[in-house]
């Protein structure tokens, strides 16, 4: 029996950390080393890594106080991935997190969003992080916020389309001489 036909549940990876600047590439490699066992066929390690490593930065950076939940479930049933960080925000910092994000899901074209925070402020250090992820890693972005705690989540599919080209900056094939 091959463990394909015996699991049918999302295999999770879940953190609960304090985590500090100098761990946050740890966090990542040990993410990527978690996907590519779990789901080798996805071929998705390297995106979902950095989905990984952009949000818990992102909670770093944002968090009223420390500590961070970092929720990773792949569902190879279902061919669905979802990265979840959790961190406590007020709640002015949960609004200006909720408008942030309003403005990158905006753009339907995740490349069209990445580039608008570039112009957005130049000079400006941070802020790429999140529409990084929904253009790089190919996840969408949603937020949840409870309380004083708000997660964002990167959702999408498991596995990349087949016509995914990274040489063309993550665009489908052919997609950079239609836009």
């Amino acid at each position: 029996m091959k463990r394909d036909d015996v699991r049918t549940e999302p295999l999770v990876l879940f953190l609960r950390m304090d985590p500090s600047w100098m761990f946050v590439d740890d966090i990542r490699r040990f993410v990527e080393s978690f996907c590519a066992a779990a789901c080798p066929d996805a071929d998705r390690a390297e995106q979902l890594a950095l989905a990984a490593h952009e949000l818990v930065q992102n909670a770093i950076s944002y968090a009223s106080t420390p500590g961070v939940d970092l929720r990773l479930a792949l569902d190879p049933e279902a061919q669905r991935v979802r990265v979840s960080v959790t961190n406590a925000v007020r709640p002015d910092q949960a609004d200006v997190l909720r408008a942030v994000l309003a403005a990158i899901v905006a753009h339907r074209d995740p490349l069209a969003g990445y580039v608008a925070a570039m112009h957005e402020a130049p000079g400006r250090r941070g802020g790429l992080g999140l529409p990084r992820v929904r253009f790089e890693a190919a996840l969408e972005l949603e937020m949840t916020h409870e309380g004083e705690r708000v997660t964002v989540h990167a959702v999408g599919p498991l596995a990349l389309p087949q016509d995914w080209n990274p040489e063309a900056f993550g665009r489908p094939a052919g997609a950079l001489a239609s836009a």
